[in-house]
């Protein structure tokens, strides 16, 4: 218990849990509103192209951006595990935000914003050498 209380948390951890919990955030809010789109009345129940990677694209993009928050607080626990599943997690991050690039009807700034997200908190992650003795 005493172990417990005087943890403390490195400036490399704490930028992780933070890019991390900001990720979640924005990914609930995008994943969110885009669902809402498509799920509203008069859209199109069939659709072609690059648009029918849409629907899947939006649920993996909010089940990320859950599984982030939930991976911000493991990591400020410290449970061993964690590194390994930020690494799955912002690797999937990476190919969603890719996928959301080519996806019409989208700005170009939300996909470029979790895409550099991935990739900054995937650079602390392996940059930092107190993070990554600690969680790698």
């Amino acid at each position: 218990m005493q172990n417990m209380i005087t943890r403390r948390h490195s400036l490399g951890i704490t930028a992780v849990v933070v890019l991390l919990a900001i990720q979640g955030i924005l990914g609930l809010l995008f994943s969110l509103s885009l669902l809402a789109g498509l799920l509203a009345p008069g859209r199109p129940v069939i659709v072609s192209g690059t648009a029918i990677f849409a629907g899947p694209a939006e649920g993996i993009s909010l089940i990320v951006a859950l599984a982030s928050l939930i991976i911000a607080w493991e990591i400020w626990m410290l449970k061993p595990w964690a590194g390994h599943r930020v690494i799955l997690i912002e690797v999937i991050s990476l190919v969603i935000g890719a996928f959301e690039l080519i996806e019409p009807g989208v700005t170009r700034g939300l996909p470029l914003t979790h895409i550099i997200m991935a990739a900054l908190i995937l650079i602390c992650l392996y940059a930092v050498p107190d993070v990554r003795a600690r969680l790698l």
